[in-house]
């Protein structure tokens, strides 16, 4: 038993905070139990396509009647629901922990998410399930992302958050490959893939993952006692940790905005602007995902090796592959090929970011930090996307968009350099 104790002591200082006496094959098995959680997340987001063109089919062909507009918002108000579930369920971390939150958050999501089978027909039940659906994916980045970086020494950390993180990609692969064998008469059955592996990885986290209730409530009693402080997303931004705050929200804000405008008419460029056919620019953008989920995993590499600050390389290389994009002709399929595939290698400069936005703060603040540091660069893209697309025009083209979305990876860049360092940097508690 002394022996289990000092080994716990020895993985502390590496900066292990929970399982520290835990193997590191066991800490590896409560990841894995995270993980699944967090790729049906992502998966989640993929439901939309399983049912959208059901949806819009008449009720006298199997359909539910909806009209475009519809469908459409019924999974638009899922995306809005994720900022007030962010910061939901990060104050919620803070009252019973982070793994019990995950927990409850997977049995929200496998819930709502079931929801409209009960009535597929009505618009309202779809709306409110979506809304509820969304409400409870907005926690989930910033409670398993945590949960991983405090099981793990810091040599691990950004690698492991770039394997979450690039689940979105293997998700939306999945998802394409499932959809494509089941099909639209299946769709009850594609919903159901939404719902049992959330549950499944909710009994998992259970038994395997580190139970932080007790951690937390003792964070809570130090901040009151030694800084007279609740701990909350008030007491969260306050001196240097105000810049920090606004700075990765910022940051955040960047990626989304600069890579939704790229993205959203990439395609659209190759063929209205190029006059290539839909599928020689389909091919060609294809590439982007590969090297998107590659660059996740090898920036986040990166980050453990050389320092969280490093990837900002990346966010500035989109820029110049960008530029490059925009430099070809018809006739440079190779090169386009090229290029679409380096630039979703630099793409994935964010793989770190769960690890970097949790060691930018306070321990105390684990559960809410990561967070809406992410998604509250959501609320920036979602004004700044419109204004950004109704600068293309019949006249212009769409290149003032990409000039803009070039200056926002540059910008994001610049913004990340004046960002601390966190690799081996001792967290104030």
């Amino acid at each position: 038993m002394e022996a289990r104790k000092e080994d716990a002591i020895v993985q502390e200082d590496n900066g292990i905070v929970l399982g520290a006496d835990r193997s590191l094959a066991q800490r590896f098995a409560a990841f894995g139990s995270i993980l699944v959680i967090y790729f049906f997340y992502c998966y989640n987001f993929m439901v939309g396509t399983f049912v959208r063109p059901t949806m819009v089919k008449a009720v006298t062909e199997g359909g539910f009647g909806f009209d475009l507009s519809q469908a459409s918002a019924i999974f638009a108000i899922m995306s809005f629901a994720t900022i007030p579930g962010t910061l939901f369920f990060g104050m919620l971390t803070t009252k019973i922990g982070k793994k019990r939150t995950l927990m409850a958050i997977a049995v929200s999501i496998a819930v709502m998410t079931y929801l409209p089978l009960l009535s597929p027909t009505s618009f309202t039940l779809w709306r409110a399930a979506r809304f509820l659906t969304g409400f409870s994916l907005g926690g989930v980045f910033g409670t398993a992302v945590p949960l991983v970086t405090e099981m793990f020494e810091a040599k691990y950390r950004g690698k492991l958050a770039a394997i979450l993180t690039s689940t979105f990609s293997v998700a939306m692969i999945f998802a394409g490959k499932l959809y494509g064998m089941l099909g639209d008469a299946n769709w009850k059955l594609l919903i159901l893939t939404a719902v049992i592996p959330p549950l499944v990885g909710c009994v998992l986290t259970f038994f395997l993952v580190p139970d932080d209730k007790e951690l937390t409530l003792q964070r809570n009693k130090e901040s009151e006692k030694e800084k007279g402080e609740k701990v909350s997303y008030l007491s969260m931004y306050k001196g240097k940790y105000l810049f920090i705050g606004v700075g990765v929200i910022l940051l955040s804000g960047m990626n989304f905005t600069a890579y939704s405008a790229f993205s959203n008419n990439a395609v659209t460029y190759l063929t209205a602007g190029l006059g290539m056919s839909a599928a020689t620019a389909g091919s060609i953008y294809s590439l982007r995902g590969v090297g998107q989920l590659i660059g996740y995993n090898m920036w986040g590499f990166i980050a453990d090796k050389f320092g969280r600050k490093v990837p900002a390389i990346g966010m500035a290389l989109c820029a110049v592959f960008v530029f490059i994009y925009l430099k070809l002709g018809p006739q440079d399929l190779s090169t386009f090929r090229v290029v679409i595939f380096a630039l979703g290698l630099s793409i994935g400069f964010s793989g770190a970011w769960g690890a970097y936005y949790t060691e930018l703060f306070p321990k105390r603040f684990s559960g809410l930090a990561p967070g809406i540091s992410f998604n509250g660069g959501r609320i920036i893209s979602t004004f700044a996307l419109p204004i950004i697309a109704g600068m293309g025009s019949v006249e212009t083209g769409m290149m003032p968009i990409f000039n803009v979305s070039m200056g926002i990876f540059v910008l994001g860049a610049v913004i990340w350099a004046f960002l601390p360092e966190t690799l081996n940097k001792e967290r104030e508690a």
